[in-house]
């Protein structure tokens, strides 16, 4: 029995560690999909699904054409650069 308590404690750690990897990843992608949209066309970002996240409480009457359009548009550019730049530092920048 205690081989396989052991063994228990020795895998626990990994994927831990998996599962919060797989976790930053899905939220990564969420981010990009949602920045993408915003950036391409605001328009097309209102009519996500209701399940998609992060809309919050903008609206596509006052941001999805015009000034509000721009901002959304900046947003979503901004959203774009910071993954960018984090993924830039933490894969390619030279140590």
């Amino acid at each position: 029995m205690a081989l396989g308590v052991a063994f228990g404690q020795e895998l626990r750690v990994p994927m831990l560690r998996l599962l919060g990897w797989v976790g930053i990843a899905v939220v990564v992608v969420v981010i990009a999909v949602n920045a993408a949209f915003m950036l391409i066309s605001p328009r097309a970002w209102f009519r996500l699904p209701e399940w998609f996240p992060g809309r919050g409480s903008m609206t596509e009457h006052k941001y999805g054409s015009g000034w509000g359009a721009v901002e959304t548009r900046i947003a979503g550019g901004m959203m774009l650069a910071a993954i960018l730049w984090i993924l830039y530092d933490a894969l390619l920048r030279p140590r």
